[in-house]
């Protein structure tokens, strides 16, 4: 029979390599706040407005022709 004892310096290393994963993912996070405060990314955004609605709207006109069928075929049972 074997036993397996779990001494408190080996849970305080796992506790701090858990903690410095967080920050790792933490930093992208303060960089990507960052960027959304201080840039001009909702100004340049508006340049691209013409086709951003020219792109939604291809995806209204085909979510109309697939879907079509199916409401028929639905309305029809």
């Amino acid at each position: 029979m074997q036993a397996e004892i779990t001494f408190s310096e080996n849970t305080i290393r796992t506790k701090a390599a858990g903690r410095t994963k967080m920050f790792q993912i933490i930093k992208p996070i303060k960089e990507f706040q960052k960027f959304i405060e201080e840039s001009d990314w909702d100004e340049r955004l508006l340049g691209y407005e013409k086709y951003i609605n020219r792109f939604s709207w291809g995806i209204i006109i085909a979510s109309v022709i697939f879907f079509t069928p199916v409401c028929i075929s639905l309305l029809i049972r």
